[in-house]
């Protein structure tokens, strides 16, 4: 059963810096999520426009970006372990159950943070997913070319056992690409 406002004890001081702190980490969370999306971004322009040259650069931000989210993912673990003992109710309850004992302001404020983080994170994996999938097109494409290419400067035209054409003697050639 849900408290409701009339039958909803004021929080403690404890209580009230705990949920301060979780708030912050939601924060923070929620700026880093968005960062990771601009990130993504940028990746997926660097690959439309073949500048893959900066796609290692930009996963090294990412992966910075993703180890910090992580840090802060278990510091929100544990101030929310900490908000419900201060609580009184199970250090293991989620955002709603917590929220279900504040005042409702104090609720809303910290159900709508949960909320946005989890569609940024939802959001953020779908994106990370695309650009996986785009990536790994672009690398299959790239073989292919390569193959072609390969196959036509080699002069076999002969397909192997797995289904690539067999290469000839050592061929040295270079393609300038930029013009």
């Amino acid at each position: 059963m849900t408290a409701t406002a009339s039958t909803r004890p004021r929080p403690s001081a404890a209580t009230l810096a705990a949920l301060r702190g979780l708030q912050e980490i939601l924060d923070t969370q929620a700026e880093g999520y968005r960062r990771l999306l601009v990130t993504i971004d940028r990746q997926r322009d660097a690959i439309r426009n073949a500048e893959l040259a900066s796609v290692p650069e930009i996963a090294e931000v990412q992966q910075k970006i993703v180890g910090r989210l992580q840090m802060l993912d278990e510091r929100r673990e544990a101030a929310g372990r900490e908000l419900a003992t201060a609580m009184g109710i199970d250090p293991d309850s989620s955002v709603s159950t917590i929220a279900a004992v504040l005042p409702i302001a104090a609720a809303d404020r910290l159900e709508v943070r949960a909320a946005e983080l989890r569609e940024l994170v939802e959001r953020s994996r779908r994106e990370q997913s695309l650009l996986k999938s785009a990536g790994e097109a672009l690398a299959r494409h790239m073989a292919g070319i390569v193959q072609s290419v390969t196959g036509a400067l080699s002069g076999t035209g002969v397909y192997g056992r797995r289904g690539r054409l067999r290469e000839g003697a050592p061929l040295v050639a270079g393609i300038d690409l930029t013009s």
